[in-house]
C-alpha cells in the first residue's frame, strides 16, 4: 500500500533543505522558554517585577497558575531568559519541587546545596539553631550574602507549590514570603501550580505575606489556536515559504485527517506538552515529498486514546457503569442512538444478574449528573444541540469512544471484578 504523503498545493520537493528543515523543528520542539498563546502581557508584568527585584531591591512574590502542560515553566524560564539579558547586577536562582522537598529541612537542604552553602555542624556559630528553620533560613542568606557590597539577589521558584502548603505549620513559605518583604535580602518567590484553590490552602499568617499576584496561564482558547501553535513548532522562522505553504497545506485537512485528529487531541486535552509529544514524530519521517501524513496521523490518533483513556479512569464508578451500558447499547442496536432511560434499563439488568450485591439503580438526579459529566468529557455525543425542550433523560445521544478501547481501559481501572467481566461481554455480542 503506498504511503500518504500530503504535499504542497504545487507539488514543491524539499530534498535540498530537508536536514535545515529537520533541525529548525526539532529545535522548536525541544525548546522549554517561550511565551505561551495569549500570555504576553504576564510574560511582560512578570519580567518587569523581578527586574525590579534584582536591579532595584524590591521584594515580590507571585504565583503562575494553569492546568498541568500549559507552558507555566516554559513561561518562567522565558521570563528569566529575558531579565539575565537585560538585567544590570547579577542573581541567583534557586529551584525547588513539591514532589522531592517533601519537608521544609529537606528543602533547605536543596537550598543550601544550590547556593553552595556548607550546613555542616562545625562551620556554624552559636547562635544557629539547625532546629530552627527561620534561624538556619537567616544564617544561609547572611552567609551567602556576606563580603559582598550589594546584596545579591535571589529567585525562589516553587514547583508544585500546592504540595508546599502541606508542610508543617508552612514554615518554609512563611519565612519566604516574609523575607520577600523586608528590605534584608532582596528576594522574588515564583510559585507555579495548577490548583487553582492554592492560596485558599494558606494558613493566615502565610496569607498575610503574600503579594495576592496571580497570573492564569490558558493556553490556547480555540481550535484555530491550537492549530497555529501547531504550525509555529512545524513551520518555525528560517524554514523556506514552500515548506509553509505545505505545512498549511497538511493542517487544512483537505486531503487527510490531520486537522480532524488535532481536533480531538485538542477537545481532550489543551496539553502543549502533550501537542509536542506528538509532533516529535515529524522530523524523523521528513522525505523529499514532505510530511509523511501516514505517521502523524497515528501518533495523534494514538495521543487522542491516551487523553481519552486518562479521562475514563478519572470517571466514578457510576460514570464507567453508565458508559458500559452505553458501549452495551451501541453494541446491540449497531451504532444507533440512545437515551438515559435506555442506559439505565441496561444497567438494572446487570444489577438484577448480579443479585443487587454491587449496586442498586442510583436515584435520578445522580444518574442524570452523571450523564452530563460523561457528555462533558465527550465520552458520549449529543445527537443534536436542538434538543432544548427534550427532558434530560430523553435526549438522543452516540457512545463517542472506541469499544474495544473503552474495554482495555476499563479492564485496567480500580473497579470490582464484576464490573469488568460486565463490560468485557460488550465484545462477545
Amino acid at each position: 500500500m503506498a504511503i500518504k504523503q500530503a504535499s504542497s498545493p504545487d507539488d514543491a520537493t524539499f530534498s535540498g533543505d530537508l536536514d535545515h528543515i529537520r533541525e529548525l523543528i526539532t529545535a522548536e520542539l525541544r525548546n522549554d522558554a517561550y511565551v505561551p498563546v495569549n500570555c504576553q502581557d504576564i510574560a511582560v508584568q512578570v519580567e518587569d517585577l523581578l527586574l525590579n527585584t534584582v536591579d532595584r531591591g524590591e521584594g515580590n512574590s507571585l504565583l503562575l497558575i494553569g492546568n498541568r502542560g500549559v507552558g507555566k515553566t516554559a513561561l518562567l524560564n522565558h521570563i528569566l531568559h529575558q531579565v539575565k539579558n537585560k538585567a544590570e547586577n547579577h542573581f541567583l536562582v534557586v529551584r525547588l519541587d513539591g514532589l522531592t522537598s517533601s519537608d521544609d529541612f529537606i528543602a533547605l537542604k536543596e537550598i543550601a546545596l544550590q547556593l553552595s552553602l556548607d550546613l555542616e555542624v562545625d562551620n556554624l556559630g552559636p547562635e544557629v539553631n539547625l532546629n530552627s528553620f527561620a534561624s538556619t533560613m537567616n544564617f544561609l542568606l547572611e552567609t551567602l550574602n556576606s563580603g559582598d557590597e550589594k546584596r545579591q539577589s535571589i529567585l525562589f521558584i516553587l514547583d508544585e507549590f500546592d504540595l508546599f502548603t502541606h508542610h508543617h505549620n508552612q514554615s518554609l513559605l512563611y519565612n519566604l514570603f516574609d523575607l520577600s518583604q523586608s528590605k534584608a535580602t532582596p528576594l522574588a518567590v515564583i510559585g507555579l501550580t495548577a490548583r487553582q484553590d492554592v492560596v485558599e490552602l494558606l494558613e493566615k499568617r502565610v496569607q498575610s505575606r503574600f503579594s495576592r499576584r496571580r497570573y492564569q496561564i490558558h493556553g490556547p482558547a480555540t481550535f484555530e489556536e491550537y492549530v497555529g501553535v501547531a504550525r509555529g513548532i512545524l513551520a518555525p522562522p528560517g524554514t523556506p515559504t514552500t515548506w509553509s505553504s505545505h505545512v498549511d497545506y497538511v493542517l487544512s485537512g483537505r486531503k487527510c485527517k490531520v486537522r480532524e485528529y488535532l481536533e480531538r487531541v485538542f477537545s481532550y486535552n489543551k496539553s502543549m506538552e502533550l501537542l509536542k509529544n506528538a509532533l516529535f514524530w515529524v522530523p524523523p519521517y521528513l522525505d523529499s515529498s514532505g510530511i509523511n501524513v501516514d505517521s502523524l496521523e497515528r501518533t495523534l490518533l494514538d495521543v487522542f486514546r491516551d487523553s481519552q483513556a486518562e479521562v475514563i479512569r478519572s470517571l466514578s464508578r457510576l460514570e464507567c457503569c453508565l458508559l458500559v451500558a452505553a458501549a452495551r447499547l451501541s453494541v446491540k442496536h449497531a451504532n444507533q442512538p440512545f437515551n438515559l432511560e435506555l442506559m439505565l434499563h441496561e444497567y438494572n439488568e446487570w444489577v438484577t444478574f448480579e443479585g443487587g450485591k454491587l449496586y442498586r439503580l442510583p436515584n435520578h438526579d445522580l444518574a442524570v449528573s452523571a450523564m452530563e459529566n460523561l457528555a462533558e468529557f465527550r465520552l458520549l455525543r449529543l445527537l443534536s444541540s436542538r434538543q432544548t425542550k427534550t427532558q434530560k433523560e430523553y435526549k438522543q445521544m452516540y457512545l463517542n469512544v472506541d469499544i474495544v478501547d473503552l474495554v482495555r481501559v476499563v479492564k485496567g481501572c480500580n473497579l470490582p471484578l464484576a464490573v469488568t467481566r460486565w463490560a468485557e461481554t460488550t465484545l462477545t455480542f
